[in-house]
């Protein structure tokens, strides 16, 4: 079994950071050190995917988890497909005045395609990160997209109904 915890401060407000953490980060700095980020649904509730993604380097291992529990801000996730024979993970946000805490702690065991030790060894490097800002930059993208698809449709709407 592998495991690993991380606690961290957001400088932001609890409802920010649960809704920021819905959007993948739209580009993350490669570099030696291992990450490990992810990305939550829209709803947080039982049955729901968690994505997970580890890049390391160049080389990526992603696997997705489904929500079994939600009870105050605080997640509990199983495994749902991946490169592992288990895995379970805990997500709690606690609001601490004007930043957020965020307390992550993640379970492997019996990574199938590479020995245990291996992966161990990239877990004992692996730092979580949030990429807040990569998140909101995906998220306004997001936003302009959705944004300008419903513009185009009223203007398709709004010729349909002058054409005749």
């Amino acid at each position: 079994m592998v495991q690993l915890s991380q606690t961290s401060w957001q400088e932001y407000s609890l409802p920010n950071v649960m809704e920021t953490l819905q959007y993948a980060p739209m580009n993350i700095q490669i570099g030696k050190t291992p990450l490990l980020h992810y990305t939550l649904p829209k709803e947080l509730v039982a049955g729901s995917s968690v994505n997970y993604y580890i890049q390391c380097g160049f080389k990526s291992i992603k696997w997705t988890g489904i929500i079994s529990s939600v009870n105050e801000n605080k997640i509990t996730v199983r495994l749902g497909n991946g490169p592992f024979r288990g895995f379970t993970a805990s997500h709690q946000f606690v609001s601490e005045d004007s930043m957020t805490a965020c307390y992550d702690e993640f379970s492997f065991q019996g990574f199938t395609t590479i020995p245990e030790e291996t992966f161990a060894a990239i877990i004992s490097k692996t730092s979580v990160i949030y990429a807040m800002n990569a998140r909101k930059d995906a998220r306004n993208i997001i936003m302009a997209l959705e944004s300008q698809k419903k513009t185009q449709a009223f203007e398709a709407l709004d010729q349909s109904a002058t054409a005749g």
